[in-house]
């Protein structure tokens, strides 16, 4: 199972997934709006295992904190990020947006762990390009992934932010994400979600290569 909310003055979006059977869930990018999640947790019913950050930018982990607090979940964040995630406090007061102040991550995640939860496998991608850690997570047997800020409908990520690199994050599209198969959907953390087909096939950033 799993429940869309679309989180933050950045409009996040934020993926609650769940085992049906358990009721053990993992909330990926609690970017803000912490509230809205707790209460679609304790409507379902929940037990949150993991808090999964796909990159440590302020806009996808400023709720972080107030969910932990109220489910007991572990966070998750690469290794490359976690600093990051560290000053997502002052980086939002850059752009004027208060973001709550995060402690630090139970799990340093890395290539090739998997998420369990309940009977919820996700791999992790190291996907880098608009942050050092960026990661996407791939559920091989629902056939989707969650990309974060490194694929959008359409278009990629940033990749001028401290960190960022367009190499980099055309480098995790095409030998990372693209390989899973045209038929995958995806799930960004922002925007509608897509297929690798119609990504292949419209988006200007790999359209033709």
């Amino acid at each position: 199972m799993m429940k869309t909310l679309i989180v933050g003055p950045l409009e996040v979006n934020c993926y609650i997934l769940w085992d049906k059977k358990s009721r053990e869930a993992v909330v990926i990018d609690p970017g803000g709006d912490a509230g809205a999640i707790i209460n679609t947790v304790k409507k379902e019913g929940l037990k949150v295992k993991y808090i999964v950050n796909t990159h440590g930018h302020f806009d996808h982990v400023g709720g972080n904190a107030e969910v932990k607090a109220y489910t007991g979940a572990q966070v998750a964040i690469h290794g490359n990020d976690a600093t990051l995630m560290k000053e997502s406090h002052e980086h939002g007061i850059l752009f004027g947006v208060k973001t709550p102040e995060q402690g630090d991550p139970e799990i340093l995640l890395k290539d090739g762990d998997v998420i369990k939860t309940g009977e919820i496998k996700m791999r992790v991608l190291h996907t880098p390009g608009h942050t050092k850690g960026g990661i996407s997570l791939y559920d091989r047997k629902k056939g989707c992934v969650f990309t974060g800020d490194t694929l959008f409908a359409g278009s990629i990520g940033r990749t001028d932010f401290p960190g960022g690199s367009y190499d980099e994050i055309m480098d995790s599209i095409k030998k990372k994400i693209l390989p899973l198969g045209g038929f995958v959907r995806v799930f960004p953390g922002h925007g509608p979600e897509t297929t690798i087909t119609d990504e292949r096939e419209r988006n200007p950033f790999i359209a033709g290569d």
